[in-house]
């Protein structure tokens, strides 16, 4: 069939189902129908697959970071100085960052105070980054990479590509960029709002995000 009047074809039959959505809807139905075509192995063997679509994405989002985390952990065995993948995430921030506070620092990895003060307090064992008393606070202390740092941490950057390219071997660039393009607003949104609500119960994290009370919604198991 000639692709044009293939195209034509799927837009008709979208279009007589969801007569309210535009191009933009119908290229996200397209590619999500085509790749759901596509052969995989099954997901989560033993373990159950998610009834609602939601719950299905944040377990392979999970399944996925606990695999790149295994990776990750064997990354770094012939860079001495750096003990756990956190080291390196760490390093990466304040080289981005620039000389920044301590908790400037441990807020850009979701972590708590007293973790992350392990991990800086170990890169400064290593001598790959160096303290100084906040002039404007002296309660404060900002860091910075050393000369050693910056070293280490380019040894390290390698090193998390290979991990990157093991995850991600088989899948084409224009997925990857399009799984990009989805979900960096959740990440823009929660890594700042994370902190607002970390401490608050799960419930009301809810009411506040959603705008509806848990029972309102209904859920089903996870």
């Amino acid at each position: 069939m000639n692709k044009t009047v293939q195209l034509v074809n799927e837009w008709a039959k979208f279009e007589e189902a969801h007569p309210e959505a535009g191009v933009e809807e119908f290229c996200r139905y397209y590619l999500t129908t085509q790749h759901s075509n596509r052969e995989t192995a099954p997901n989560f063997k033993g373990s159950g697959v998610p009834p609602h679509s939601g719950g299905y994405l944040m377990k392979l989002l999970g399944y996925i970071v606990r695999a790149f985390e295994t990776y990750m952990s064997n990354a770094f065995i012939d860079i001495p100085e750096v003990k756990q993948a956190e080291d390196f995430y760490f390093l990466n921030n304040i080289a981005h960052l620039g000389e920044s506070r301590k908790t400037e620092v441990t807020n850009m990895q979701l972590l708590g105070v007293s973790s992350g003060i392990d991990v800086l307090n170990r890169l400064l064992a290593n001598e790959l980054i160096a303290e100084r008393v906040d002039s404007m606070d002296k309660r404060a202390k900002l860091v910075k990479l050393t000369e050693k740092g910056r070293e280490v941490l380019h040894k390290c950057y390698g090193q998390a590509g290979k991990a990157s390219e093991i995850i991600l071997c088989d899948m084409g660039e224009e997925d990857i960029r399009l799984c990009i393009q989805l979900l960096r607003g959740v990440e823009s949104k929660h890594s700042t709002l994370v902190f607002e609500m970390r401490d608050k119960p799960l419930d009301e994290i809810y009411e506040k995000v959603v705008g509806q009370s848990p029972g309102e919604r209904g859920h089903s198991q996870p």
